[in-house]
């Protein structure tokens, strides 16, 4: 036990590097550049929110952290275009057009006030419910009930089973609009066809640590350290801040900060 113990230790301060000070102590903060009105202009930060997501042109859905809190749609100008509290157990869709799917409705881009009546069908719900009911067969015969059963739910609108095999590459639509249905095949009700991809801001150095995590293990803590059109800041490795373009301005992005328009 003794040379166990040895030889754990040994392997952690092996692995262990000792942290480092700061390599560019007068280079700002992030979070403390940000509030510099001359160089950023606020968005949105992410006070109650659980992300952002960038739909078309200058829109941003800002998604809630809780279901008693609405979803809403806003342009970069902070104007409010679509705002409601919606039922979290039914699922939350955004087609390639920009129309919306949520409680049961269909919400049409681009100002959202036309709608209508619109079914949902989620297939794990309805699996999970048929397995209940076959508690009393075994796994193989529950198994091969419950194949049939997804079968049959499919059947009307067209679709197979999902593969289910790693080594299967096969692409699933897991969200599908058929004959003003909403299908779902899958556990996480929210998908959208629209993200508008951001960019990897350039470092000026390597990252370095200065120091360690506590927790049930502890976890390095690094600062990086990035360059943005001649001006430096610096933060923490995991706030990994990006850029993204919007209605042809450019904005930076950190899920943990929130998104601002860029000035200089």
């Amino acid at each position: 036990m003794r040379y166990l113990l040895s030889f754990v230790l040994l392997l952690f301060f092996c692995c262990n590097p000792i942290p480092k000070k700061d390599k560019h102590p007068d280079v700002p903060q992030l979070i403390e550049l940000l509030k510099d009105q001359s160089k950023f202009r606020k968005v949105t930060d992410m006070m109650g929110l659980s992300s952002l997501v960038f739909l078309n042109g200058d829109r941003i859905l800002l998604k809630p952290d809780n279901s008693n809190s609405p979803v809403k749609i806003i342009d970069v100008d902070k104007s409010i275009m679509f705002e409601k509290i919606y039922d979290w157990k039914l699922p939350f869709y955004i087609d390639k057009q920009g129309n919306l799917y949520l409680d049961r409705k269909k919400f049409f881009y681009p100002d959202y006030k036309e709608q209508q009546d619109f079914k949902t069908v989620v297939i794990a719900d309805s699996l999970n419910k048929k397995s209940e009911e076959l508690n009393d067969l075994n796994d193989s015969l529950r198994m091969k009930a419950l194949t049939r059963y997804e079968l049959e739910l499919l059947k009307p609108y067209g679709l197979k089973p999902c593969p289910y095999t790693i080594m299967n590459t096969e692409r699933c639509d897991v969200f599908r609009v058929i004959n003003q249905t909403l299908v779902v095949r899958q556990t996480d009700l929210f998908k959208s066809e629209l993200d508008i991809p951001t960019k990897e801001i350039p470092k000026f150095d390597d990252d370095v640590l200065i120091g360690w995590r506590n927790g049930k293990l502890p976890s390095p803590d690094y600062l990086a350290y990035y360059i943005l059109k001649k001006q430096r800041f610096k933060c923490d490795d995991m706030i990994k801040p990006k850029t993204v373009m919007l209605k042809g301005k450019q904005y930076v992005f950190a899920p943990g900060l929130g998104l601002y328009q860029i000035l200089f």
